[in-house]
């Protein structure tokens, strides 16, 4: 498979709806011995605040043969495609296993898998890339035209998996997001075998996937299954992805937040007045 080759548009990287996450991680775990493989654990979104292609690249540049276990429901689709690119470069053997859900740009990354296993009772996700956007027509017909254009991109590299539908039918079920069971995406090329079960004492992320139209309903969560388990990382990623802080200001917050130093007239930057004090009270029950 050849990489794939979209330039990022000119101009800053655009904020994108994602989907909230807790109990994320990304673990990497060294051979214990010569021949062994190098275990990395991908249960978080793609993207700056949750693991980017630059700390992606430095945990495998210098590994052997790998095993990318996935749980990840997307996230950014540049980021995503230069970690997919990274893969296909490497010269081990890149075995991947799917415990949980590949959504989005994670179903791109699972492609670079020289194997790509899937459990039973896990899920892939194929769908049209999407972006926010704001400007004149012009400016969003030149979107539109990036957006095409990672769209044939994507296609094409589904497509070039043994046993997958032609592009036609792969560029119909992106536009329609379709989700598909272990069985179906082995059955259709999207995956090579069959895990079976995860273990279920395995840590596993979860992750609200409302922003996608067609979750299916073993899928979906509600804010109960996100009252547990809540680390200073999670909050850091709520506030750089939905209040556009960045890492270090989100954790200013946090820290003020503790003291009872924050201003209540903090605004979230990326949707107009809503107030940033309402989400104190969520730190009522949090310890660290």
């Amino acid at each position: 498979m050849a990489a794939i080759n979209i330039d990022v548009p000119k101009g800053s990287r655009r904020d994108r709806f994602f989907n909230r996450s807790v109990g994320t991680k990304f673990a990497v775990t060294e051979p214990a011995k010569s021949g062994d493989a190098t275990e990395i654990e991908l249960y978080d979104e793609i993207g700056m605040w949750g693991v980017n292609a630059k700390d992606f690249r430095s945990q495998i540049k210098d590994s052997g043969d790998i095993v990318l276990k996935i749980n990840s429901p997307g996230g950014d689709v540049f980021d995503g495609i230069a970690m997919y690119n990274d893969l296909q470069a490497h010269k081990g053997n890149v075995r991947v296993e799917i415990n949980g859900i590949a959504a989005s740009i994670a179903s791109i990354i699972a492609m670079a898998g020289n194997q790509i296993a899937i459990g039973a009772n896990a899920m892939m996700m194929i769908h049209n890339s999407w972006t926010i956007a704001m400007g004149n027509a012009d400016d969003f017909e030149e979107q539109a035209v990036v957006l095409g254009k990672i769209d044939g991109a994507l296609a094409l590299t589904y497509a070039a998996q043994k046993g997958t539908p032609g592009i036609r039918t792969i560029k119909q079920m992106m536009a329609d997001e379709t989700w598909f069971s272990g069985k179906e995406a082995v059955e259709n090329g999207f995956a090579t075998e069959i895990l079976t079960p995860a273990d279920k004492s395995t840590a596993q992320a979860k992750f609200d996937l409302s922003p996608f139209l067609n979750v299916p309903k073993s899928l979906l969560v509600t804010d109960e299954d996100f009252e547990d388990g809540e680390t200073e990382d999670d909050i850091v990623k709520v506030l750089m992805r939905d209040a556009g802080y960045t890492r270090a200001r989100a954790k200013a917050f946090i820290k003020s937040a503790r003291v009872g130093n924050t201003s209540k007239n903090e605004t979230m930057l990326g949707a107009g007045e809503v107030k940033l004090d309402g989400l104190l009270s969520a730190f009522t029950d949090w310890k660290v």
